[in-house]
């Protein structure tokens, strides 16, 4: 009505706009912004955008007033969806940003003052390529007043000493309210590609703040860099941050050192790589030392906290150095208080998981003195943290010290943690529960069969909380506690929509059952097999969860340990149910799905077959089965793909409404693609689970279609499918050797081409693929135009700086192109010896491997095997290039880029080549490389 009637409704919000009463002027405000969300079309909307200014007027005079109410409720009318948004955008700059942002930094209510700043960041969030590329100066307005938020901290330092940690942070609101308008700002900017921008704006806010003195700018700046931690993906702007944060460790501000040991913990989140490496390692780890003494106890926590983020990433030849002194001070602080005590386990905790066996010789001091808290406070309710944390260390202590040096007190630790469980009237949040569960799947992964006894006594009591499901929401029955949890979701069961309810606890607590039985599984195997049938028939209720797909996903997975435990106790049978029993309620709902109904639901299951079928090893699928789930999958694949279509002209009818104005002006943002995108792929990935196990079958009831989807994709020139058609080679590539190589020329050329493509993600699977195929006898005609193109990947990536997260794509797809360079050198003849000579030198100067880490542990094992075979094109003219290997080994020992047999067989080189010889190769080592050599060669000793 109000818009058919467009000019009598125009000038009655006019004539109330500048009415003398406020509440009148308020009103009239409020309705201009309801008309602008509520209608759709541009076209309709705009005869009323000459009011813009007069409201903007009528509400700066409103910020005059006394009573605030009126502006708050006008403010939060503007608080906008993108039909608001739009509405307003030419006016933005010129009538919104003056009075709204002096609102947000000047205004006397604080509730305004939040709705201001709120209304300014959803603007930008409902129209970010807007914001950013049209409204001069919005950004640098805009982030002024979250860092006047962020400065309004309490002058009373003696009284923020006093209190909790987070009672602390809670009081100061209107700080967290600009900390988080940060963090909002930066991520809305990233996803629009212009974070380079408020970075830079940030940057310059920052020196700004830090040049200023004042300790509530100072902690603004810090606070500021931790909100944009996330997103910086530069390695020189990180370490300036850290060198910056690095000195307010020492201020003399109990506040400002306060908000350093936050970045610290915020960088060893975010940037973990480069906060812990060999540079920053030797620079930090005093500071630990020296912030463990602070004179303000919240400082020291603070400080300790930090360490637990920070000491998870450092390595062990970084931490050694400073063991003693930093377990000293520990050891002090474990008499210091409860707060000390949990701070203190915890760090402990952190320590010993970091460097392993070099733990030993504080193990047998320390574990009387957590055996004594333990008993202390068993049975005290409001110590439960400080108990689940004493149980946490000790299994962490566990993977330390390993299998020998715990089992001694293993049964008196899991006597324990039976009984901690057993205690009478224990909230339905008790803590201990979690902790319990997880030092329990740790100590299980340490003990393996040993732990096998405590089983019975703990299995049942996890099973049970299976047995959490939602419920259906009745409103006249339910009630919680006024800050309790709970879970909202929205089923359809008989074609009736209904609202089922489940607290967040239950939640948890089913998630981390499901997380220590798949430990249990997987750890155990075969030893496992006896509570197989007892496992599945408290999982099956799991598999129809409608409130998660995490929980259902790790239900299906534990499933998958089930078949795998089953078949390597030799049960075939079990495992034969096992799989029939998945397939028989996963398979039904895979054929009835509808367009558009839930696909996280739909990849969940697919996703659970996938893993099924691997676990469960061959022999389980006739070829008639084989045949039916790859049509499921093709056909489902399909259907997605003809989504997409629909999707993609969808979407150019609405940017032609929207060039005519009918329609609002919308950023193109389709989630659906990326979650059509991922089901695709999981679909592929079953067709190679059953590549995995059954390829005759699959070779002759569905190569040739999957083949002709490869083809398929590769026409539609998108890169997801082409992504999509490099997966499904690099399956037929693993699993069929010989047996696809008929069909080689469908694909094959391909990969060649991809090895070169300007995205990495698809460089990457390229030269795997190539890897895979040049161990076949077939790939003889290929190896000139393959090595050749393989080498320009690696040499191109290995100059790169390697300065940013983004180069670590570029990285992996080298270190896939290193593996398929030797296979070449391995299995075929490459030409002349120059060429040979050649190829070898490149091979040779891409290691190590920088990003992937399966390829890591592949190259790296062959490198150790030419070494010890003193294959002459590896270690050179006269061996003079096993120095330099012998420091890459060094380097990987170890670490995620060596499995454990070739980290065994480093140490047993270093042993074999002798002290002598390993002091003329040490000589252009590093002190770190140095210190790591002496250890292999230690531990291969023992």
């Amino acid at each position: 009505v109000l818009v058919a009637n467009g000019d009598q409704t125009l000038q009655v919000l006019r004539a109330c706009l500048a009415d003398a009463s406020q509440s009148i002027r308020a009103e009239a405000a409020c309705l201009l912004c309801a008309l602008a969300d509520n209608i759709e079309a541009r076209a309709e909307r705009k005869p009323f955008a000459p009011l813009i200014p007069e409201a903007m007027s009528a509400i700066a005079a409103l910020a005059q007033q006394p009573d605030s109410k009126p502006l708050k409720n006008v403010l939060e009318s503007m608080q906008c969806s993108t039909e608001t948004a739009d509405f307003f955008k030419d006016h933005i700059a010129s009538h919104v940003l003056p009075v709204v942002t002096q609102i947000g930094k000047a205004h006397p209510d604080d509730d305004c003052k939040k709705a201001a700043l709120e209304v300014l960041i959803t603007y930008m969030e409902s129209k970010p390529k807007m914001v950013f590329s049209k409204i001069p100066n919005y950004v640098e307005q805009v982030l002024e007043v979250c860092l006047l938020f962020v400065m309004s901290l309490d002058e009373d330092v003696e009284a923020w000493s006093q209190n909790d940690e987070e009672e602390g942070d809670q009081e100061e609101d209107f700080y967290m309210f600009g900390k988080e308008g940060i963090d909002r700002i930066c991520r809305c900017a990233t996803a629009a590609e212009s974070f380079p921008r408020v970075c830079e704006a940030l940057k310059a806010a920052i020196a700004t703040l830090f040049q200023s003195g004042a300790w509530q700018q100072v902690v603004a700046g810090i606070s500021a860099m931790c909100m944009m931690a996330e997103y910086i993906d530069d390695e020189a702007t990180v370490e300036q941050m850290v060198v910056g944060i690095r000195a307010q460790l020492a201020a003399s501000h109990v506040r400002v050192r306060y908000a350093a040991w936050g970045a610290i913990a915020q960088f060893s989140e975010d940037h973990s790589d480069i906060i812990t490496s060999d540079t920053w390692a030797p620079q930090l780890l005093p500071e630990f030392v020296k912030g463990m003494d602070d004179s303000c106890p919240r400082v020291a926590l603070r400080c300790m906290e930090a360490f637990q983020h920070y000491g998870e990433s450092v390595e062990r030849d970084d931490l050694e150095p400073f063991l003693q002194p930093l377990m000293e001070k520990c050891g002090v602080k474990l008499q210091a208080g409860p707060a000390f005590q949990k701070k203190s386990i915890t760090f402990v905790a952190v320590i010993a998981g970091q460097v392993g066996d070099a733990f030993a010789p504080y193990y047998g001091p320390l574990m009387p003195h957590l055996k004594t808290v333990i008993h202390s406070v068993l049975h005290k309710v409001e110590e439960r943290t400080l108990l689940g944390k004493c149980f946490e260390c000790i299994s962490l202590l566990a993977k330390a010290v390993g299998r020998q040096g715990f089992l001694a007190d293993a049964k008196i630790i899991m006597e324990a943690m039976i009984q901690a469980t057993q205690v009478p009237n224990l909230p339905s949040n008790d803590p201990v529960k979690e902790y319990m569960m997880a030092a329990s799947e740790r100590i299980c992964g340490v003990l393996k069969e040993d732990f096998l006894p405590f089983v019975p006594h703990i299995l049942p009591g996890v099973l049970e909380k299976l047995t959490f499901q939602p419920r259906e929401l009745d409103t006249s029955k339910e009630s919680w506690n006024e800050g309790e949890e709970v879970n909202l979701a929205i089923v359809t069961e008989n074609g009736q929509d209904k609202v089922v309810i489940m607290h967040s606890s239950e939640m948890q607590d089913l998630q981390g059952a499901l997380e220590c039985v798949l430990s249990f599984v997987h750890e155990l195997g075969r030893a496992y097999a006896p509570f197989v049938a007892q496992t599945a028939t408290a999982l099956l209720p799991i598999f129809e969860f409608s409130m998660g797909e995490e929980i259902r996903d790790l239900a299906y997975e534990t499933w998958a340990e089930l078949c795998k435990s089953a078949r390597e106790d030799g049960q075939t049978q079990v495992v034969g149910q096992l799989i029939m029993e998945f397939l028989n309620r996963a398979l039904p709902k895979m054929e009835a799905q509808e367009a558009k109904a839930d696909l996280f639901a739909l990849k969940t299951r697919v996703d659970g077959i996938t893993t099924c079928l691997k676990k469960g090893g061959p022999g389980v699928l006739s070829t008639e089965q084989v045949q039916h789930l790859c049509q499921v999958c093709l056909r489902l694949v399909s259907e997605s793909l003809q989504r997409r279509a629909e999707g993609v002209q969808e979407r150019a009818a609405k940017a032609a409404a929207r060039k005519a104005g009918t329609v609002p002006d919308e950023d193109d943002e389709d989630e659906e693609d990326g979650e059509e995108q991922s089901l695709r792929v999981a679909l592929c990935e079953v067709a190679g689970a059953i590549m995995q196990h059954h390829p005759d079958h699959f070779v002759a009831q569905a190569l040739g279609n999957f083949v002709q989807l490869i083809q398929t994709l590769v026409q539609a020139k998108c890169s997801d499918d082409r992504k999509l058609a490099l997966f499904v080679t690099c399956d037929f590539l693993d699993h069929l050797g010989a047996r696809a190589t008929s069909y080689w020329q469908h694909f094959m050329p391909l990969l060649l081409e991809d090895v070169h493509n300007e995205d990495a993600e698809i460089r990457q699977p390229a030269c795997y693929g190539l890897a895979v195929a040049a161990k076949e006898p077939a790939f003889a005609s290929l190896v000139p135009s393959a090595a050749e193109r393989l080498a320009r990947v690696v040499t191109d990536a290995r100059e790169r700086s390697k300065k940013k997260k983004s180069d670590k794509l570029a990285q992996a797809a080298a270190d896939n192109a290193i593996s398929a360079i030797i296979q070449i050198l391995l299995n075929h003849n490459v030409g002349d010896a120059a060429a040979a000579g050649q190829l070898w030198n490149v091979w040779l100067s891409g290691l190590p491997c920088q990003a992937d880490e399966e390829e890591g542990a592949r190259n790296h094992k062959l490198l150790l095997k030419l070494l010890v075979e003193e294959r002459r094109e590896v270690i050179g003219e006269g061996g003079a290039n096993v120095p330099r290997l012998l420091g890459i080994l060094v380097d990987v020992y170890k670490t995620d880029m060596a499995d454990e047999e070739t980290s065994n067989g480093i140490g047993q080189l270093v042993v074999r080549l002798g002290e002598e010889r390993l002091k003329q190769m040490a000589g252009s080592f590093s002190e770190k490389q140095q210190k790591k050599l002496m250890r292999a060669a230690r531990e291969a000793s023992s």
